[in-house]
């Protein structure tokens, strides 16, 4: 999983799966600054996602879960877009 983050409020996300494509739905999780938990923002079928609006300079962590309807991956590793200091 990696992310960019952009000064007019976009993050990007992309990450590469070993699941054929559309074949699962992979579910996004935030976590916003320091003070909130990490919630499901969104889910897709595609290996990318575009996180907007998002304010500009704030800190913003990513974790991506694939789920079938078997069973759930684990989480990916996170990702990061620091805000300014």
């Amino acid at each position: 999983l990696s992310a960019v983050g952009t000064s007019n409020g976009v993050n990007t996300l992309r990450w590469n799966g070993n699941n054929r494509s559309g074949s699962v739905v992979y579910e996004i999780w935030r976590l916003k600054g320091d003070t909130e938990p990490y919630k499901i923002i969104a889910t897709t079928k595609k290996q990318t996602f575009v996180d907007t609006p998002v304010t500009p300079g704030e800190y913003y962590n990513y974790k991506v879960c694939a789920v079938s309807a078997r069973a759930r991956s684990n989480f990916s590793n996170i990702a990061v877009v620091y805000g300014s200091i």
